[in-house]
């Protein structure tokens, strides 16, 4: 599902697990304390850090801006994890701040006691020599996810693989690295764990991650501004603030890597990041606007499902009734008339017409819902619903890939909704002898096909099946058509772009 129709950071669990929600409440809030500490540590000490005045007031700026911003970031992701304790993107923000908070004490301890010539100062030091890279990392992928917790699309993956192995490469390099500590005001300090053999691969990798690190900065910013080209007009009156703080972040973070302005632009725009989710959050309801769009999309899914029951019960399951009530009558009759043959064989039908009824009954309770989905993918769930039909309309299913990837919950139930009820219409009234199911992942894109080889669809005008299928796919931001197939029989083809999980 494309973050241009989902605002959602979680799917409601709270029924399920009620007892994990407080104890994930507490540890927000304990990571949101230990955070405001850190914070309120780290700019407290921070102004008596040695170095040349001009310098000191450039890096002191941005320092105390970056610090003042992380702990608001952190409050934004507690009072959501507050609200939805199983939110991804609550904790991932938690982390972020905390993380880039406790790089900042780190490098704060390491300077006091290198100036109290302490033995574990090399130690707390080789810490802050690579400790900023896990707070920069977790930055980049919060950007990628902000603020659904999802990626914008399948092939934003290879963006978030390439952060986590740059983080990782990094960490490594940073922590081994020998020679001096990267932090100016511990420049008197030695790596205590540098490996001299690295010293040839170390600096020349090192250089090459630093280069790289602008880059995935600019790729992390850009996919809050894709959601906003992609969402709608009320998602993007949300959007826009984060977009706006994202991109503040790719201006400022290349020209941090290169001038003390630059950094001081770099704490600006770290602080306009959690600006901007509380202006989205306050002004235009940034996550409420899940659960409105979850209650039209209830209110609208109910309305489809009476109407399609309605019409089941008219089609199926009314005919068998009436002919139930009819034959009981002629029974009835006969009975009186004393021809035993005659009601025994009535009766009979009878027995044989309420197992079909009993059957339908059932039917139609089991498409009440995708409840299969509760315990299968969507490939089992359909091949589960298919094999209804193998005696009388047998539905060939094929899938490329097989198994497909892990689809989005949303877009999984539209498509079993949707291929169930186009099955249905084609062994009710197509006249053929069975169908075929296809599946296929295009991107991030699932396309499916349902082709029977039937009579076509003739003059037959859009009934309600028809219009309710064109609908749920229409609500997921895709197209449906149906159409004559070129040797005979009716194709419904229909598309979801953002299936991806």
């Amino acid at each position: 599902m494309s973050d241009a129709r989902a605002i959602a950071l979680t799917r409601p669990v709270a029924a399920r697990t009620p007892r994990t929600e407080p104890m994930l409440r507490i540890i927000a809030m304990a990571a949101l304390a230990l955070t405001v500490i850190a914070g309120v540590a780290s700019l407290i000490v921070m102004v008596g850090l040695p170095a040349e005045p001009a310098e000191q007031l450039n890096s002191t700026v941005a320092a105390s801006l970056l610090t003042v911003g992380m702990v608001g970031l952190a409050v934004a992701g507690a009072v959501l994890a507050w609200q939805q304790p199983r939110s991804g993107i609550a904790w991932l923000m938690l982390a972020t701040a905390l993380a880039w908070l406790l790089a900042n004490v780190s490098l704060v301890l390491a300077w006091w006691l290198l100036e109290r010539d302490s033995a574990v100062a090399p130690v707390a030091g080789w810490f802050t020599n690579w400790s900023w890279v896990p707070a920069q990392a977790l930055s980049m992928v919060m950007l990628l996810r902000l603020p659904t917790g999802r990626l914008p699309g399948r092939r934003w993956r290879v963006v978030e693989w390439t952060v986590l192995t740059w983080g990782t490469l990094a960490i490594l390099t940073t922590a081994l690295l020998p020679g001096a500590l990267g932090a100016e005001v511990l420049s008197p300090l030695k790596n205590p764990l540098g490996v001299g053999a690295l010293t040839a691969v170390a600096d020349p990798l090192l250089n090459a991650l630093f280069m790289l690190l602008p880059v995935l900065i600019l790729l992390s910013a850009a996919a809050p501004v894709v959601r906003w080209r992609r969402a709608g007009t009320r998602e993007r009156a949300a959007l826009r603030w984060i977009a706006i703080a994202a991109a503040a972040v790719a201006i400022a973070a290349p020209l941090a890597l290169v001038s003390q302005t630059g950094q001081v632009l770099q704490g600006v725009a770290g602080l306009l990041l959690p600006v901007g989710i509380g202006l989205a959050v306050l002004r235009e309801e940034l996550w409420d606007l899940d659960l409105r769009r979850r209650y039209d999309r209830l209110r609208i899914t109910r309305g489809q499902e009476r109407e399609r029951l309605r019409r089941d019960l008219h089609d199926s399951l009314g005919p068998v009734l009436g002919s139930i009530s009819m034959r009981a009558e002629a029974a009835r009759n006969v009975l009186a008339s004393g021809d035993m043959s005659r009601a025994d064989d009535l009766l009979s039908s009878i027995g044989d017409a309420t197992e079909g009824a009993l059957a339908e009954v059932r039917r139609l309770i089991d498409d009440l819902g995708p409840g299969a989905l509760h315990d299968h993918d969507l490939l089992p769930a359909l091949q589960v619903q298919l094999a209804a039909y193998a005696d009388r309309f047998p539905v060939a299913l094929e899938a490329h890939p097989d198994p497909l990837p892990p689809l989005e919950e949303k877009a999984a139930a539209t498509a079993y909704l949707v291929i169930s009820e186009a099955v249905r219409n084609a062994a009710r009234h197509s006249g053929g002898s069975g169908a075929t199911v296809t599946l296929r992942m295009t991107g991030d894109r699932l396309r499916a096909e349902v082709r029977d080889d039937g009579r076509g669809l003739g003059d037959a005008s859009a009934g309600v099946g028809r219009s309710g299928m064109a609908t749920r796919v229409a609500q997921e931001g895709g197209r449906l058509t149906v159409d004559d197939g070129q040797g005979g029989g009716t194709v419904v083809r229909f598309e979801l772009p953002g299936a991806l999980r």
